[in-house]
């Protein structure tokens, strides 16, 4: 998931395992937003928990034949 920070237009990468956490984290706490700190400014961005669930990487179905 790449967002980029809304002060200093830095991108911000966080990878699959990284957005599976923080959706977890979410959910378990009841948030509404999960807040990612700027590598550069330190400025912290919020992701909206939509947004979390779009890019949270989907479990592996098995097919049963």
């Amino acid at each position: 998931m790449q967002i980029r920070c809304f002060k200093c237009q830095m991108p911000i990468a966080l990878g699959r395992d990284a957005v599976a956490e923080a959706l977890e984290v979410v959910e378990k706490e009841d948030l509404s937003h999960y807040d990612v700190r700027c590598p550069k400014c330190r400025t912290t961005n919020r992701i909206s928990r939509k947004q979390l669930s779009q890019f949270a990487p989907r479990e592996k179905t098995e097919k049963k034949e």
